[in-house]
């Protein structure tokens, strides 16, 4: 790297910490307000509380990172603006093009650092916060595993190895012991389970096994309501979010949906959206240009700024609408995710333009 890719690196490296420095303790805070509702349930305290909103820290981080590359950049560029340095440059001989290739070097380390955390440090913090907090809310009846779930009911431990959309449960194993004689009194295995309603469950595939004394008797059938085992709370804690998977493991898992012709529109569209996060992050910042290159005499740096803010904030609730808009209307989740990418990348062309 030349001096000048050092110099506008560290310029947007100071502006990118102070954004995050400024905004993720606030998303901690109104996350935690939120949290104290539940505080206070089963076994789920203040400290607990305290520890789920450590864990997700990195997901707060990476779902600012996009408007921090756009208000980080715009800040850094701005400054540099303000003490006419950026007009030194160009007085200098260096391009526009050259200060924007030096800023956009810095902004791949940034996304690099973004990456390893989406990968490898995010998810499985996220899901450690998911299963400490489902099993304090449960009072400790509740364990979570990679392969499955278990959970303690009284004389009943009902096991199930995957949950699909919150109401649609896979593999589930139920096991009905009694304490009296300290043995196994009833056993139900399903491959697949449907909520009918709140108290009714449809079971489909079904082995059922019923001890009495020295005998056994099995019955099959194809399906069978019968009662739900599960309280919604308990289906709530048991699903981990879709956002906690890591790109590769959401990759493999909706394999794993097509496999079994279940629903992907969802896992599709968070799919996308974390193979798009780059892009994101290169054209948020390429937006920021037209607010500084354009207007290095006739605009403050605070304006600057503002602009850049609003412009940041109306991509976050474009892109938020479309995803819901398509997930309504059946759209393809690609389209949705690239259309909101594709429209800021040729505003911010056009006024870039305007702007030289």
């Amino acid at each position: 790297m030349t001096i000048l890719d050092r110099y506008i690196g560290l310029a947007l490296a100071r502006s990118a910490l102070l954004v995050i420095l400024i905004l993720l303790p606030l998303f901690i805070l109104l996350d935690l307000v939120q949290q104290l509702d539940d505080v206070g349930t089963g076994n789920y305290g203040l400290v607990d509380a305290l520890i789920y909103e450590v864990f997700l820290m990195p997901n707060y981080l990476l779902s600012l990172v996009p408007f921090t590359a756009l208000l980080g950049t715009s800040m850094a560029l701005g400054g540099l603006a303000h003490t006419n340095e950026l007009t030194a440059m160009r007085a200098s001989g260096i391009s526009i093009q050259r200060i924007g290739l030096a800023t956009l070097k810095s902004g791949a380390l940034f996304i690099l650092f973004a990456i390893v955390i989406m990968e490898w440090i995010a998810p499985p913090l996220h899901q450690q916060a998911v299963k400490r907090q489902s099993l304090a809310l449960s009072g400790g009846n509740i364990l979570i595993e990679k392969q499955g779930s278990w959970i303690h009911q009284g004389k009943r431990f009902t096991y199930i190895r995957n949950i699909h959309e919150g109401h649609t449960l896979a593999d589930i194993h139920i096991f009905e012991f009694d304490p009296e004689k300290q043995q196994l009194n009833f056993y139900l295995h399903a491959d697949r389970a449907e909520m009918k309603d709140r108290k009714q469950w449809l079971y489909k595939d079904l082995t059922l096994k019923s001890y009495k004394e020295k005998d056994v008797v099995t019955l099959h059938e194809a399906e069978q309501v019968r009662e739900s085992y599960l309280t919604e709370r308990q289906l709530r804690v048991l699903q981990l979010p879709i956002d906690s998977l890591p790109p590769t493991g959401l990759y493999q898992y909706l394999k794993y949906l097509r496999s079994s012709a279940q629903a992907t529109e969802r896992f599709e569209m968070v799919f996308w959206q974390k193979v798009t996060f780059p892009v994101t992050v290169i054209i948020m910042m390429l937006c920021s240009f037209p607010f500084v290159f354009g207007s290095l005499r006739t605009s403050s740096a605070g304006k600057r700024i503002v602009l850049a803010t609003i412009t940041g904030i109306s991509f976050q609730l474009a892109s938020q609408l479309l995803v819901n808009l398509g997930l309504v209307l059946n759209i393809s989740p690609l389209l949705t995710t690239l259309l909101p990418i594709v429209t800021i990348l040729l505003l911010g062309a056009v006024f870039m333009r305007r702007a030289l």
